[in-house]
């Protein structure tokens, strides 16, 4: 999920014809990360979990089932601290589950330090001043908005000349656990991200991470949470006349959402063989199936919403690094794939020295966000015809596969995985899209981990969403068709943008023209 283009221009032409609000400097008080303590609990798990001399311990969480047991796992063994910060958490059952267990946590006498961005929270703020109410938690927002709280659109409108620093956002995704371990990848938190909507669900991809690179990630979040762009909440939300009644007010809100995501049975694995993470915690002793290796994170300066660039340190920066030292292959995964100017020369020279690149992102029917798609369509023939492989990630394709209509229940399907993988050795994943958004207007956290083993699994997972679920695009007669696998293993030839209606067609005919590129 982005935010809509369309909206934000929209907003921004109000916000020039109404009044201005600004921020006063954020009042709350400097804390750090708890590092984990190795004789007990998880930090006992993680320590003993990796074999002496190595760098760091990690595993994939391809399945959204897994991933949020893991997540809804580690607040319950935490001990200390749990540490978390996201674009979005929504007010729906999956954000209402995590935030119910961070309650508990809390009442356990863990540091429950949450740190959202302030762009979604005009919904959520209710839920997120209830669990604030409780001791032992801190609540606070990126980059808010100053005035006009109760709306997104009011929000916008509150911000006249503004617009620059709102249009910006923190779109990292980090979870942390004790100082032991640390969840980073493509997930917010929200039903979409965990198959729970009934409407669309996205397949995605985050990393359970343990050893040398959690504490990378916790300086990370530190920085974020102290910088100047952070604002309790509760400096910015009014105060409500009933706050004594506010954790009975969490306590209904989040009753029904205890159970909403009940643990996969313990004698159950993912496609990669794995376990859940509440199977293995339960047996308290060190963890199995761990693939071993280096990783480097990397972040953003929180300063980049406030315009302030650090284009040689920026997560954009060291992924063109790392793609530019590509040898023979890289594999692209994202949702939303702009490469603008830039990009397309990377790919160009890494084409020129003979390196084999493949594109994997959604195709316009399958994408949320249909402007974005429309913005990558004006580079497909240019990839093309310097031998870039495309393929567009379908839901109608992956209804065809049991494994991948299993992933995705009745729903329409989409892909979220923000994903690259270099010469089958090294795997870069995190919160960035491959667009001028997250390269010039987000903040973004990134991993490059050097595993082999973590890009072969890695690969084998998408090959299999790429060759079931997907159309692969190809020039002929100097027209673009798209090829697939029917159910019954024919291959089907379109010679038009397939499951687009008129409707559709008309909307990004007539309008994404007028949308810039550096706001998708």
């Amino acid at each position: 999920m982005k935010s809509a283009p369309l909206f934000l221009m929209l907003a921004g032409c109000l916000a020039l014809l109404t009044g201005c609000a600004s921020l006063e400097p954020p009042t709350g008080d400097a804390s750090y990360a708890l590092a984990a303590e190795r004789g007990h609990g998880l930090g006992r798990i993680a320590a003993e979990s990796l074999p002496a001399g190595a760098g760091s311990a990690f595993r994939p969480l391809p399945m959204a089932a897994f991933a949020m047991d893991a997540r809804l796992t580690l607040v319950h063994h935490a001990q200390h601290s749990l540490d978390l910060q996201y674009y979005l958490l929504q007010d729906d059952e999956a954000g209402r589950a995590l935030l119910r267990g961070l309650r508990d946590a809390a009442q356990r006498g863990v540091r429950v330090r949450l740190l959202v961005d302030d762009l979604y929270t005009a919904s959520s703020a209710h839920l997120l001043m209830a669990l604030r109410a409780h001791p032992n938690v801190e609540v606070r927002v990126f980059n808010p908005f100053p005035a006009g709280r109760g709306a997104l659109l009011t929000r916008f409108a509150a911000s006249l000349l503004d617009f620059a620093r709102v249009n910006r956002r923190m779109h990292n995704k980090l979870f942390m656990a004790d100082g032991a371990f640390a969840i980073a990848g493509g997930r917010n938190v929200a039903n979409e991200y965990f198959r729970h909507s009934t409407e669309a669900n996205f397949l995605d991809f985050d990393v359970l991470l343990l050893g040398e690179v959690v504490p990378q990630l916790a300086s990370v979040f530190d920085r974020y949470w102290n910088s100047r762009h952070a604002y309790p909440l509760d400096a910015l939300e009014p105060a409500p006349f009933d706050q004594a009644d506010l954790p009975a007010a969490f306590e209904r809100l989040t009753a029904a959402a205890e159970t909403a995501f009940p643990p996969p049975d313990g004698d159950s694995s993912d496609p990669l063989g794995y376990a859940p993470l509440s199977a293995e915690l339960a047996r308290a002793q060190p963890m199995r199936h761990l693939s071993i290796g280096t990783v480097a994170a990397r972040a953003d300066d929180p300063a980049k919403v406030s315009g302030q660039t650090h284009r040689n340190d920026s997560v954009t920066a060291h992924f063109v690094a790392a793609l530019q030292s590509a040898r023979q292959h890289v594999l692209l995964v994202s949702p939303y794939f702009i490469p603008g100017d830039v990009g397309l020369e990377v790919l160009r020279e890494l084409r020129g020295r003979g390196v084999r690149v493949e594109v994997v992102t959604n195709a316009l029917a399958s994408n949320d966000e249909p402007f974005a798609s429309a913005a990558y369509a004006r580079y497909r023939e240019a990839l093309m015809a310097m031998g870039v492989e495309l393929y567009e990630i379908s839901s109608r394709q992956m209804k065809t596969d049991r494994m991948l209509r299993d992933a995705l229940g009745r729903s329409t399907g989409r892909s979220h995985a923000k994903l690259t993988v270099i010469d089958d050795t090294k795997v870069f994943v995190g919160s960035m899209n491959l667009d001028m958004r997250s390269a010039r207007a987000n903040t973004e956290l990134g991993l490059l981990i050097d595993s082999p083993q973590l890009a072969a699994q890695s690969t084998g997972m998408l090959q299999m969403a790429r060759a079931r679920g997907s159309y692969r695009l190809r020039l002929a007669d100097g027209r673009i068709r798209w090829t697939a696998v029917a159910e019954d293993g024919v291959e089907v030839v379109y010679d038009d943008e397939p499951e687009v209606d008129l409707l559709m067609r008309l909307k990004v005919l007539l309008i994404a023209p007028l949308i810039p590129e550096a706001m998708l």
